[in-house]
């Protein structure tokens, strides 16, 4: 039988290249000649006469019939995707936004027809130069035109050229009457049987993924529940079964609002997205943390994680217990070594310095002025600093005890000796830091000891014979003259060598005294975040007070005072309020009428700390500047630091003293007889003493 000839007619060279590929996959090559051509060139290559002509599209059969020939016939091509280029779209969540991008708006409305009759379920919407469309969308879909997507799409898919559907090819058939259509067929179906077995094999692997993170899922310790964008349970791990005490396979699918129970779910829907919170649920209290799936630009449901509160307190407790009953964390940086004066700048300058060393540092100066810190700041800012940081104090320790805890003991070496041994200090130090503080307290028999290891890194255990090699960086401490107790033979001339090696001396606080306001705010912040109050202030005399102090227990005697004062004072800490001024004998009772009774108020007024304040109200009234304002602003003139609420406490005690007359609504204040014979007191009292 001889081939008959068709041929393909379109407007783009890429149409083209696809059918002529399908025609030669399907083996129509074996019974019909094909030729194809632009439309362009209908002009310079004349139509076959007897060929049959199969164009692209309706819109160019008015092209094409002044070029056929009179014996020829003309069948308009139905064209369907590449199913074999679809997976892709097959990888795109259901429900999606997607945008269908085509050269024009027919081609593009047909293509969105074609992908809803294939069955892809995500909202489509027809795209061509110039059409508007969502700003929301990130997904474009293109049959090989991918040139129109516009440019802020975030993912193309392009699924190539549409090709001839089946039903051209039959109609091709039945135009020559060939019988052949069959062995086509056969091999699309071929075709699909391909595909069929590559997805069968990716949902096979899915379905093995599934499983496996359902298992991984199964294993953390958070309970986890995922709903989709309707609220039906997806998936629930094993401990939110245990939790809820819910049967696992009979809520998977089903509503949350009917399978849990109705006042966790309540919990559920009032949780914020992305924050943890406590709760409490059934007398238990709960770490909450609900999240929302999110899957290119869609809303896809929620993830929620929850746990029991005590398992976390728990597992916190015990690392906590197994690293700070061993002292090996430091918690302190150079950050938390307040102060800004030049000699504590100096200090932590040469601090920092020194800790990328491994050299030995002796910390000097007197109790409370943050040896301790000091070395675990040196110890977080050095090369060992994510190893252990054991901290000794030798005061703390009884002289029996001492040596078997610094280097630890064999099974059996003394009445009581632990089963095994027991591990000592310097070898729980071993890479990192150990801080030997208030080693002026060490025994003669312990400084022989410590001697050794300094200069041989080396240690053996009480009853043992074995060398123990270490790797450690020393820092000792004191508070002590180690130079005096050298020439008194306290201490070894030569251990206090080998520990001098990088020495620092720590300054007291009446040396570094423009600290203390610094100092006082970081403490007054501290207590009152921890005592869950409002912050208070220090009165100009209370700081005076704080800075004429000569602080024989440093920063720490300092931050025990600003703890006492954030447990009794309100809102305004005054010198009476001071722990180390509280000592202060109380007025003399008045004994001969308004003489002792104006001293008994000067000595309450000087307690409290604002004398001068009290007289220049008195002397502004006086004048007539009654309202709390205009007396307000003359006393910051005047160079009183008084904020509004001061004045009115103020006001409130002369008015209890009666020295003036508190006016109702706006006639203000006035100054009493009273309060006239108080000045004059004062006065008097001036010109023979300072007040």
């Amino acid at each position: 039988m001889d081939k008959k000839s068709i041929i393909f007619i379109a407007r783009m060279d890429e149409f083209l290249q696809s059918v002529v590929s399908q025609y030669h996959e399907l083996g129509i090559g074996d019974d019909i000649h094909v030729e194809a051509m632009r439309v362009d060139q209908l002009p310079l290559r004349p139509i076959t006469p007897g060929a049959l002509v199969i164009v692209s599209t309706k819109r160019i059969v008015p092209l094409v019939q002044p070029y056929m020939p009179k014996e020829s016939s003309i069948i308009i091509a139905k064209r369907m995707l590449p199913y074999h280029n679809l997976r892709g779209m097959l990888e795109i969540p259901k429900g999606v936004k997607v945008l269908l991008v085509s050269d024009t708006k027919e081609t593009a409305e047909e293509n969105v027809e074609l992908l809803r009759a294939s069955g892809m379920d995500f909202e489509l919407y027809p795209y061509y130069p110039g059409a508007d469309y969502p700003p929301d969308i990130e997904i474009a879909v293109t049959p090989g035109e991918a040139e129109h997507v516009p440019t802020h799409i975030r993912k193309v898919v392009d699924i190539g050229y549409r090709i001839i559907d089946l039903s051209t090819w039959l109609a091709i058939y039945s135009h020559f009457k060939n019988g052949n259509f069959q062995k086509v067929t056969a091999r699309a179906m071929q075709s699909l049987v391909d595909i069929t077995k590559e997805l069968n094999n990716e949902i096979q692997h899915a379905h093995l993924l599934s499983k496996y993170l359902e298992a991984i899922v199964n294993g953390i310790e958070d309970a986890v529940i995922a709903m989709d964008e309707k609220e039906n349970i997806r998936f629930v791990n094993q401990k939110a079964i245990d939790t809820l005490q819910m049967e696992g396979n009979e809520v998977v699918g089903e509503k949350a609002s009917n399978c849990l129970p109705a006042s966790f779910y309540q919990l559920i829907r009032q949780c914020e997205e992305n924050k943890d919170v406590l709760v409490d649920w059934a007398n238990k209290t709960y770490f909450f943390r609900k999240m929302h799936i999110v899957m290119e630009g869609s809303f896809l449901g929620s993830l929620l994680l929850f746990r029991q509160a005590a398992e976390i307190e728990k597992l916190e407790h015990d690392y906590r217990m197994r690293l700070y009953s061993k002292g090996l964390i430091a918690k302190y940086q150079f950050d938390d070594f307040y102060g800004e004066s030049a000699p504590v700048q100096k200090v932590i300058q040469i601090a920092r310095k020194i800790a990328r060393s491994n050299s030995t540092v002796l910390l000097l100066g007197e109790t409370g002025t943050g040896k301790e810190l000091l070395a675990q700041a040196i110890h977080n800012a050095s090369p060992r600093r994510r190893e252990p940081f054991v901290g000794v104090n030798f005061a703390a320790i009884s002289e029996s005890l001492l040596e078997s805890e610094l280097f630890g003991y064999e099974e059996g070496a003394f009445t009581g000796a632990r089963k095994g041994g027991h591990i000592g200090w310097f070898e729980l130090a071993h890479k990192g830091t150990i801080f030997l503080d208030e080693i002026g307290d060490a025994s003669t028999a312990i400084q022989n000891r410590l001697l050794r290891v300094l200069q041989e890194r080396q240690i053996m255990r009480v009853g043992g014979s074995k060398i123990i090699p270490t790797d450690i960086r020393v820092i000792a401490a004191t508070n002590q003259d180690l130079q005096r107790m050298i020439a008194e033979g306290a201490f070894r001339a030569d251990l206090y060598y080998r520990l001098n090696i990088l020495p620092i001396h720590l300054p007291p606080l009446r040396n570094r005294r423009e600290d203390i306001p610094w100092l006082a705010q970081q403490f007054i912040k501290k207590y009152s975040y921890d005592l869950r109050r409002p912050p208070f202030t220090l009165t100009n005399e209370a700081m005076r007070a704080l800075h004429e102090y000569d602080w024989p227990g440093n920063i720490r005697e300092l931050e025990n005072v600003i703890e006492y004062l954030a447990h009794v004072v309100e809102e305004e800490a005054y010198p009476y309020h001071l722990p180390f001024l509280r000592e202060i004998p109380e007025a003399p009772l008045p004994v001969d009428g308004l003489h002792n009774e104006c001293e008994s108020i000067v000595t309450e007024y000087k307690k409290r700390g604002f004398l001068n304040e009290i007289t220049a109200i008195l002397q502004e009234l006086r004048q007539g500047s009654g309202g709390r304002y205009t007396l307000l602003a003359q006393l910051q003139e005047q160079g009183h630091s008084v904020t509004l609420q001061q004045l009115r406490y103020r006001l409130k005690l002369l008015q209890q003293d009666e020295l003036i007359q508190v006016g109702k609504g706006r006639q203000g204040s006035q100054i009493s007889s009273k309060g006239e014979s108080f000045l004059a007191y004062l006065h008097r009292m001036k010109a023979g003493e300072r007040i």
